[in-house]
C-alpha cells in the first residue's frame, strides 16, 4: 500500500514537472514572438521616419528638430537602437543614396557624438552594443571630418571599465572608421592589460581598416618590441594576408632565437607566401632542427617556394626525419619543386618517404586528368 502511494506520488510529481516545462516553453515562445514582432514594428517605424526626412522636410541638408529630438530620446534605449540599425541596414543593403545622405545629416547634428556620451554612462553590455553599432555604420564617422576627435575619444574611453567583448567591439568600430591612432591606443591597452584576443580575429578586424592598411601595418610593426606576443601574432597574421613589404623587417626576428616560438613560426609562414632569398638559408636551418619539430614542419613547407641545391639537399635529408609531418611536407615541397625523378625515388632509404611521394604524384596525375576532362567537356 505504501509502495503504491509512493509510485503514484512520483508519477504525479513527474507530470507536474512536465506540465511546468510546457508552460515555461510556451511563455518563452510567446515572449520571443512578441519581441520579434515589436522589433519588426519598430524597424518599419524607423524606416518611415527616415523616409519622411526626404519627403516632408523643408531643409534636405539637415534633419528636422523634431526628428533630432526623437532620435536622442529613443536611441538611448538598446531595443530602439537595434531597430534603428535594422532600418539603416534596409537602406544600406539597397545601396540607396538615402543612406549616405541621412548619415551626413546625422553627423551635422552630432547625433552620434551625443549618443556616445549617453552610452558612456550605461552598463557594459549597452556600451558594447553601441560600439558594435558604430562598427556597422562607420560612414557616420568617416564623414565627420573635424568632428571625429571628440567622438573617437569617447569611444576609446569605453575600454577603461568594460569586459573583453566591449573592448573588441570598440576595436572593430575604430578599424571600420579608419582611425589609426585609435587602433594603436586600443592595442596598447590590450597589451598592457594582457587582454587575450585570438590573433586570427585580430587580423580580421585589422583587415577591415578603412584607411591605408600598408601605413597601418608599418605603425603596428613599429610596436612589436613593446607589445605582448599575442598582439604581435595578430599583427603578423594581418600583414601576411596582403603585404610583401616586410620581408627584410621580419628577417632579424626570425634569426633571433630568443623570440617566442609562435612569432618565429608565423614569420616562417610569411616567407612561405613571399619569396625572399636571404631567408632561404635560415629556413634550411629551421628545417634541420630536431629539438622542436614545429619549426621543421613549417620550414619544410615554406621551402617549396625556394628552388636551389641547398633546398633540395635539405629536403631530401628531411625525408629521413623521425617526424611524419616533416617527412610529408618535405616530400610535398620536393614534388612542387620538380625533384622527384625515378632515380631519386630509387635512392630513398625510407619506404615511408617513398610512399608519400608516390601518393602525391598519383594525386597530381589525377588532378591533371580531371583538368584535361574539364577542358575536353
Amino acid at each position: 500500500m505504501v509502495n503504491d502511494l509512493r509510485i503514484h506520488m512520483a508519477i504525479i510529481m513527474y507530470m507536474v514537472g512536465c506540465f511546468s516545462l510546457m508552460i515555461y516553453n510556451a511563455v518563452v515562445i510567446y515572449r520571443k514572438n512578441s519581441s520579434n514582432k515589436a522589433l519588426a514594428y519598430n524597424t518599419d517605424k524607423w524606416i518611415n521616419d527616415i523616409y519622411e526626412q526626404f519627403t516632408n522636410n523643408s531643409n534636405m541638408l539637415i534633419i528636422s528638430h523634431k526628428h533630432e529630438k526623437h532620435l536622442l530620446e529613443c536611441l538611448k534605449h538598446v531595443e530602439e537602437l537595434i531597430a534603428f540599425s535594422n532600418a539603416l541596414n534596409h537602406f544600406k543593403s539597397k545601396r540607396s543614396k538615402i543612406y549616405e545622405k541621412y548619415m551626413d545629416m546625422l553627423v551635422k547634428k552630432k547625433v552620434f557624438h551625443r549618443l556616445a556620451d549617453i552610452y558612456k554612462e550605461k552598463r557594459n553590455e549597452e556600451r558594447a552594443y553601441f560600439a558594435y553599432f558604430v562598427s556597422q555604420h562607420p560612414p557616420v564617422i568617416q564623414n565627420a571630418k573635424g568632428l571625429c576627435t571628440s567622438f573617437i575619444s569617447t569611444i576609446v574611453s569605453y575600454v577603461e571599465s568594460s569586459d573583453i567583448y566591449c573592448r573588441v567591439n570598440v576595436l572593430k568600430a575604430l578599424c571600420n572608421i579608419g582611425d589609426m591612432h585609435g587602433v594603436l591606443n586600443i592595442l596598447q591597452f590590450f597589451s598592457d592589460k594582457y587582454n587575450y584576443i585570438h590573433p586570427k580575429l585580430l587580423a580580421e578586424d585589422l583587415l577591415n581598416f578603412a584607411g591605408d592598411k600598408e601605413v597601418l601595418a608599418f605603425y603596428l610593426w613599429g610596436k612589436h618590441k613593446i607589445w605582448n606576443d599575442n598582439i604581435v601574432l595578430g599583427v603578423i597574421t594581418f600583414i601576411t594576408t596582403f603585404s610583401d613589404e616586410f620581408r627584410s623587417a621580419f628577417l632579424p626576428v626570425l634569426q633571433n632565437k630568443s623570440a617566442s616560438a609562435e612569432i618565429r613560426l608565423a614569420i616562417i609562414r610569411y616567407y612561405s607566401q613571399y619569396f625572399y632569398e636571404p631567408a632561404q638559408s635560415i629556413l634550411v636551418e629551421y628545417l634541420n632542427q630536431t629539438d622542436n619539430y614545429d619549426f621543421a614542419i613549417d620550414a619544410a613547407s615554406a621551402l617549396s617556394k625556394y628552388p636551389g641545391l641547398i633546398t633540395t639537399k635539405a629536403l631530401k635529408s628531411a625525408l629521413q626525419s623521425d617526424d611524419w609531418y616533416v617527412q610529408y611536407n618535405a616530400a610535398y615541397s620536393l614534388v612542387e619543386l620538380g625533384e622527384h625523378s625515378e632515380g631519386f625515388l630509387n635512392d630513398l632509404q625510407s619506404s615511408n618517404a617513398m610512399q608519400i611521394i608516390e601518393y602525391m604524384l598519383e594525386q597530381a596525375n589525377d588532378e591533371n586528368d580531371m583538368n584535361v576532362r574539364e577542358v575536353i567537356i
